[in-house]
């Protein structure tokens, strides 16, 4: 006789940001917490093994060799990257990676967290089946389950990925050796980011896009800014020319784009985008609503229309960051157990590691003109700014984006040295509802690059207050005021 099926509080399937952060905060509510991982060897994930993890170590490497060329002249930069192996490069993105994935065995360890080894489906609303390699499978029965399986690169059947001449993001940081051309078709985050990581190497790199400008969900300012740094370090950009096909001629890709053009390389990166792995797990036999491209429908708890059943992270879409995948987890987990959660936050930061990086919060300009909101924007270029002349930072901008009425913070968008920390200084003020009057009020230490919030503060300020003196900024019952008469005066 069989033995019956183990019962957990909770099963979540998928180790990722997402799926870690829930299993470990209902453990610490003292629930019973089971984790399906289908390469339980390489806990976490793309975000530990193949993202995330390895991509922002090589890049703060190159950045780190790259930051001296001001200080010490190019040829130290040149000599240094020369004796640089890629296979010492990759072993210190790996040593990183593994050093993570022991933090999280440390936890699940600790917390008595139960891992079973295979492909996750759903097979009732309490019950999770696990498929494993052989074709074996088990049942788990679970109070509630969490869906964090992730997601995966977008690979269309008609490029011939081989893995080391075409290669998706989960194959770049496979390559034994740094190519000497590259063409990167894509230029979002992931895309712009390994652009620079191998530009800093020493790679020739060209960044193909059918879009006219690169990340175009950032403030067309900020991004144009990182376009411009990037173009100076050599990387070359075709944009507003669409892809048509990729063809291996011996060591070379020939890449087609729809307007007639071909262009050689000896490696082609596909970087177009990521799909939610929501496919084959179950969802279809419990009629778990699906969106757009394949995400999960969520409410604002993150509960699917299946109410023990959530999901969180790259599963349920945009916008699919590490950051945020970590607090829907948590919060969906609190939430599952009947604990108190407070609403999921609307303002969050984006980072993007390029080199330099870019960091933004709130609207961009794009969005106020839309949404026909007044505001005035406030500037600080990093090249007048004591630390980042010290740098030797040409390209940084940090821009404040003001409400001209409430004088709020609006929105934040940086490029430059250390813009994914700085970010936290404003988002905490946006949070609080702050001013910009409370960033002048501030004394910063000097010189630091954090003082350049100050100085775009006093830039947007004197927009509004154009005698020179800044005031307070206006109270509720000043608003009034001010909207009964402009009502008066149209009237």
């Amino acid at each position: 006789m069989s033995s019956p099926a183990p019962t957990f509080d909770l099963v979540v399937i998928g180790s990722g940001p997402a799926g870690y952060r829930a299993a470990v905060q209902a453990a610490k509510l003292g629930k019973t917490v089971a984790v399906v991982e289908k390469t339980p060897d390489r806990l976490g994930g793309a975000w530990i093994h193949t993202g995330t993890i390895p991509s922002k170590t090589l890049r703060e490497s190159m950045d780190s060799i790259h930051a001296i060329r001001f200080h010490a002249g190019g040829k130290w930069v040149e000599r240094i990257i020369a004796d640089m192996s890629a296979k010492k490069l990759m072993g210190r993105a790996l040593n990183v990676s593994k050093y993570e994935e022991s933090i999280m065995r440390r936890y699940f360890a600790r917390y008595q967290i139960k891992i079973f080894e295979g492909f996750g489906s759903i097979e009732e609303r309490h019950c999770v089946r696990v498929i494993k390699d052989t074709g074996a499978s088990e049942i788990i029965n679970a109070g509630n389950i969490l869906i964090a399986t992730g997601s995966r690169c977008r690979r269309p059947e008609d490029i011939p990925f081989d893995g080391w001449r075409i290669v998706d993001g989960d194959e770049i940081l496979n390559l034994e050796n740094v190519p000497k051309s590259m063409i990167i078709y894509g230029a979002g985050v992931i895309g712009c980011e390994y652009a620079c990581i191998f530009r800093a190497i020493g790679c020739d790199v060209t960044v193909v896009d059918g879009r006219s400008t690169i990340m175009q969900f950032v403030d067309g300012e900020a991004a144009q800014a990182l376009a411009k740094s990037m173009e100076d370090s050599g990387i070359k950009f075709v944009l507003g020319s669409k892809f048509k096909d990729a063809k291996v001629r011996g060591p070379a890709v020939h890449v087609g784009l729809e307007n007639g053009k071909i262009l050689e390389t000896d490696v082609l990166f596909f970087a177009a985008g990521r799909i939610p792995n929501t496919d084959k797990i179950g969802l279809e036999r419990l009629g778990i609503k699906i969106g757009e491209r394949g995400a999960i429908e969520v409410n604002e708890d993150f509960q699917t229309n299946i109410p023990n059943i959530y999901a969180a992270g790259d599963t349920i879409g945009s916008p699919a960051l590490a950051a945020t995948s970590a607090a829907q987890g948590r919060h969906a987990a609190c939430h599952m157990f009947g604990k108190k959660v407070r609403a999921f936050p609307k303002v969050f930061p984006v980072g993007v590691y390029t080199i330099p990086e870019l960091s933004s919060v709130g609207k961009t300009e794009e969005d106020l003109k839309k949404e026909n909101l007044p505001y005035v924007v406030g500037r600080a270029h990093y090249a007048e700014v004591a630390r980042g002349y010290i740098r030797g930072d040409e390209h940084g901008l940090l821009k404040l984006l003001v409400c001209q009425r409430t004088h709020h913070i609006l929105g934040i968008h940086i490029t430059g040295h250390d813009a994914c920390n700085l970010i936290h200084i404003g988002l905490a003020f946006m949070q609080k509802n702050g001013h910009a009057q409370d960033l002048v009020d501030m004394v910063f230490n000097y010189p630091t690059l954090a003082e350049a919030f100050r100085i775009a503060a006093f830039n947007a300020l004197n927009k509004i207050f154009t005698d020179g003196e800044i005031g307070d900024p206006p109270t509720e019952a000043d608003l009034k005021m001010a909207d009964e008469a402009k009502k008066s005066a149209s009237a």
